[in-house]
């Protein structure tokens, strides 16, 4: 009975430890499909959590010849300098159950001009990397955190800026 117990209760952590291990942020990251950031290969992304895991500057070249870097990793968020004038910042973040899963992805891709934030897009995903089309439920903590990302335009307002001064 207690071989039994114990051979129940390793086979209890032994499954929370995989699902907890499926829910990894970088696992996702390195499963990611090419499509979704044309610019990072899954070779590459290797290549920057390894140069991060390493210490090291977690630089790439990318697909477009151009170099990529990783300027930030965590458990729940990841983000990218893909050139001089993009960065995409993804987040897992824990979300009320929908179809059994209780997380998303948020992908926030930005647009630079002169050092400037121009555009901002906020795309959210399963875990399985399929386009959520409508916003999840999230908590109010991240509500207000996801809120900074929020489909910003400064486009026009830098054009009529730039107009003005000629």
């Amino acid at each position: 009975m207690k071989k039994l117990f114990y051979t129940l209760l390793v086979t209890l952590l032994s499954s929370t430890a995989v699902a907890t291990d499926s829910l990894s942020l970088r696992k996702l990251f390195v499963e990611m499909p090419d499509s979704i950031i044309p610019y990072l290969s899954h070779n590459n992304r290797l290549d920057l959590l390894d140069f991060m895991d390493s210490n090291m500057k977690a630089e790439v070249t990318n697909e477009f010849s151009g170099k990529s870097v990783m300027t930030s990793l965590s458990e729940d968020s990841i983000s990218i300098q893909l050139n001089e004038s993009s960065r995409v910042e993804i987040f897992l973040l824990e979300v009320e159950p929908v179809n059994n899963d209780s997380h998303v992805i948020a992908l926030v891709r930005s647009l630079f001009i002169e050092g400037e934030q121009m555009e901002t897009d906020v795309e959210y995903y399963s875990v399985e990397w399929k386009r959520v089309v409508t916003e999840p439920k999230l908590s109010p903590s991240r509500k207000e955190r996801m809120k900074k990302y929020a489909n910003q335009s400064n486009i026009i307002n830098f054009i009529k800026r730039k107009v003005n001064k000629d």
